[in-house]
């Protein structure tokens, strides 16, 4: 039964390879269980946010994600598919979830906009038939400019989607011409998604132009990412050596800032209040004052923060009318003041 299921599977991709993985799934194909939160603990999963696991994590093609990798906390995210018996197939990390789940109602509001998920998670295993399929059809050197082997997906991570439009079902170039498409580009990295693949980073991905393919990486970074309008492999050559709590901490515009020097050429040695902060006070102090100078005039640090990571901010108390105080007595059962 499974090598039926595993040909079937291989002969679906040859017959539509431009459209969605998930909808072409065979009804017995073995998927992961999806969970609302952490599915169990995972080694991989324990690092860094520049490690295996991490919500950083460099896959291409140089920077394999090991074939046993699997996210532990995958979940289904609440958002459109083009069809019903889709929507269960479709998995993400959960905090990518919640974020495409805000993307798409944002397109639908803000522009009337409707989006569809494609395909997110992807084992080693799916993107071995995937990949092996495109060969069969093209030749190997032709499926490298446009399938990722098996280790080398984004897609394994369960931080990577792929969207379609209800204007526009075809996973391709023309995506990006779209006014949905345009939208995604121009709007993804205010929800923490960045488009991974462009033209121009051709040389330097190993893919072209997929205007469709969106990858998580948190707010911070990818408004970095977005403002500096390099590859991700750039970014993360220039950030790899922050120290843990300024990945998880900073704002856009000390990212971008110290990235963008680096980039340039022009790096000077990381403050050393950066490097030595210990404590929860002493580490937020050291990011508020390396994010200074990186600050518009008109820009606050605690609104830059807030735009990042949303605090509530404090209610005022009761209001108390310290130039009367009033005192009530009660005579005869009514309330009279004195």
């Amino acid at each position: 039964m499974c090598k039926k299921v595993l040909l079937l599977i291989m002969l679906l991709c040859l017959l539509a390879p431009a459209r969605g993985f998930a909808e072409f799934l065979p009804e017995d194909a073995v998927l992961p269980e999806p969970t609302e939160g952490p599915g169990g603990e995972s080694d991989a999963q324990q690092g860094g946010l520049l490690e295996e696991g991490g919500l950083l994590y460099l896959v291409n093609r140089e920077h394999k994600a090991r074939a046993a990798y699997q996210p532990a906390d995958l979940t289904v995210p609440k958002v459109a598919t083009r069809k019903k018996d889709m929507e269960q197939r479709i998995l993400l990390r959960p905090e990518a979830a919640r974020a495409l789940e805000e993307l798409f109602a944002a397109a639908k509001r803000e522009k009337k906009y409707v989006l569809y998920a494609v395909s997110g998670y992807r084992s080693y295993g799916i993107q071995q038939i995937l990949f092996n399929g495109k060969v069969k059809e093209v030749g190997k050197e032709r499926a490298m400019r446009t399938v990722a082997p098996p280790g080398t997906s984004e897609h394994q991570l369960g931080l990577a989607m792929d969207v379609q439009s209800s204007n526009f079902l075809n996973l391709d170039q023309n995506f990006g011409e779209t006014p949905e498409g345009k939208w995604v580009a121009e709007n993804a990295h205010r929800f923490g998604f960045i488009i991974r693949y462009k033209e121009e980073w051709r040389e330097i991905t190993g893919y072209a132009d997929e205007p469709w393919h969106i990858r998580y990486i948190g707010k911070a970074h990818a408004m970095a990412v977005h403002a500096l309008n390099v590859p991700y492999e750039k970014y993360v050559e220039a950030i790899s050596d922050l120290p843990e709590y300024v990945l998880s901490g900073a704002t856009d515009l000390l990212l971008a800032g110290i990235a963008r020097s680096r980039l340039a050429g022009e790096a000077s040695p990381l403050p050393e209040q950066l490097l030595n902060a210990n404590t929860r006070e002493e580490q937020a102090e050291a990011l508020r004052a390396a994010t200074l100078p990186y600050l518009p005039e008109d820009l606050t640090y605690e609104k830059a923060l807030w735009a990042i990571y949303p605090t509530p901010k404090p209610t005022a108390g009761p209001r108390v009318d310290e130039d009367e105080e009033t005192h009530l007595s009660v005579v005869s059962g009514h309330a009279v003041t004195p």
